[in-house]
């Protein structure tokens, strides 16, 4: 590390302090995610973890089978559902599946709520089970159903977890009710639905293989062209102190209030709906970023100094929003290759210990217009403002300094990636802020950095969106 040597003793007590308590609040960061893991997965999340991968894995073979009927894919989803055994979900889309294709069901749907015991789930969630299961055997018993009872069994198979099987389900409902046309429309239009979204998928994907060939050499370019000025000594006019408090405050105050939100939706239970978990999620995001702005702005006062020092300024807004979308390209590379390692230390270092999912993807997947829009808000507004302005704003250049490019790169990160799921979260999303960060640097403004934030955040909802 290039630290600057010409300190008073005060300054070095100040750096010292100041790295220790971002040490101690980053080691309470850690402690309460390894909690929240072992309290998720209550002794088996491992086994659990496995399962609802495999839960995802049936889901994504399930919608490219209705896209594209074929006997191989119709035997990866049914493989990647008993994979997903005993969770009840995997049970119900093995029973519509099973029934779609012309076998009885039965077996699994009779298996609901033994299931739920398995699981070791509350008595009010196995009775919700044994209602469900009593639903299943009145539909697919050899009775035909009653156009009367229609509309509540729609109602109730929609708000089931089936995934791409939901329209599945209504089909057979209404094809037992002998409205054989109504059934082939519905079916019809789910079929050109996922048809649509596959297709819509894979031309992304395509794209961004594309992108990520011409990315990897505009950043060997750009790491080239600029070499010296990524080996420069350290700059910053925010002094230490100011930059590690209003940091400090504004992290604590995320953590805090978004450790509120999670208890008040543990304590509400289903009371608590995706689009007013969101909303409290996005107003403690923007109340953390309040706290931690006005200790930093009561300093940058004293300091003669304004919003500028942090990145709050641009020259261009279009073209480092264009800088930022390049240079998301050019870190895919990279990003992609953080993933590959991540995927093969999950398989094998890491292999019993389960990282938690973003909780975004599921809002996504569960669909609700109002929780779609919120979670794109939340992921693709809310958080590349407020991130960008404390960990490359405030962290980055407050770290600058006191150190040089890389060992500010580093170190802002690292803390970065260990806010985020651990452990598989780590490695990707460390090489993610490495970009960010050096962007920073670059351009001297955030707004680089939040545009290829944002990008990646919202690529990651729209492939959720497309396949699951």
């Amino acid at each position: 590390m290039e630290f600057d040597a010409d300190r008073s003793e005060a300054e070095q007590r100040s750096f010292r302090t100041g790295i220790l308590a971002l040490v101690l609040l980053f080691a309470v960061v850690v402690s309460l995610q390894i909690a929240g893991a072992r309290m998720d997965g209550a002794g088996g999340s491992a086994a659990e973890s496995d399962r609802d991968l495999a839960l995802r894995s049936g889901d994504l073979y399930a919608k490219f089978s209705l896209a594209w009927p074929s006997p191989e894919l119709d035997s990866s989803t049914e493989r990647a559902y008993k994979r997903a055994l005993p969770l009840p979900s995997a049970y119900r889309r093995l029973g519509v599946l099973s029934e779609y294709w012309g076998t009885s069901g039965r077996g699994y749907f009779d298996r609901l709520d033994s299931a739920g015991r398995r699981l070791h789930l509350s008595s009010k969630q196995i009775a919700r089970l044994r209602r469900e299961k009593a639903m299943w055997l009145t539909i697919f018993d050899h009775k035909p159903l009653s156009a009367r009872d229609l509309p509540g069994y729609v109602r109730r198979i929609r708000a089931l977890d089936l995934g791409p099987l939901t329209d599945i389900a209504i089909y057979e409902v209404y094809r037992r009710a002998g409205l054989a046309e109504k059934a082939e429309r519905i079916l019809d239009a789910a079929r050109s639905r996922h048809r649509r979204a596959v297709t819509a998928a894979s031309g992304l994907l395509g794209l961004l293989l594309l992108g990520g060939m011409v990315g990897f050499f505009v950043a060997v370019r750009f790491l080239a062209a600029n070499a010296a000025r990524f080996t420069a000594a350290p700059r910053s006019r925010l002094d230490w102190s100011a930059g590690v408090s209003s940091f400090i405050v504004y992290l604590a105050g995320y953590i805090g209030l978004g450790a509120i939100v999670e208890i008040a939706s543990q304590e509400l239970g289903g009371k608590l709906v995706d689009a007013c978990y969101l909303g409290m999620l996005i107003a403690s995001a923007f109340a953390a970023y309040t706290l931690g702005m006005w200790v930093l702005t009561c300093h940058l006062g004293r300091m003669g100094l304004d919003w500028r020092e942090i990145g709050y300024r641009t020259s261009s807004a279009a073209r480092d929003v264009l800088t930022g979308a390049a240079g998301f390209f050019a870190a895919l590379p990279f990003l992609v290759l953080a993933w590959l390692v991540t995927l093969a230390l999950a398989a094998t270092v890491f292999r019993h210990i389960p990282t938690p999912e973003q909780p975004f993807q599921e809002f996504v997947s569960r669909g609700g217009a109002l929780s779609v829009v919120l979670t794109f808000i939340a992921a693709s507004v809310v958080a590349p403002i407020v991130e960008e302005t404390f960990f490359r704003g405030v962290l980055y250049t407050t770290l600058r300094g006191r150190m040089g490019v890389w060992a500010a790169t580093a170190i802002s990160s690292a803390l970065f990636a260990i806010i985020h799921p651990l452990p598989g979260g780590f490695l990707p999303i460390f090489v993610l802020a490495c970009a960010f960060a050096l962007m920073r640097e670059r351009s001297g403004s955030l707004l680089p950095s939040m545009a290829c934030h944002s990008v990646y955040n919202t690529l990651q909802l729209i492939f959720v969106a497309l396949l699951f």
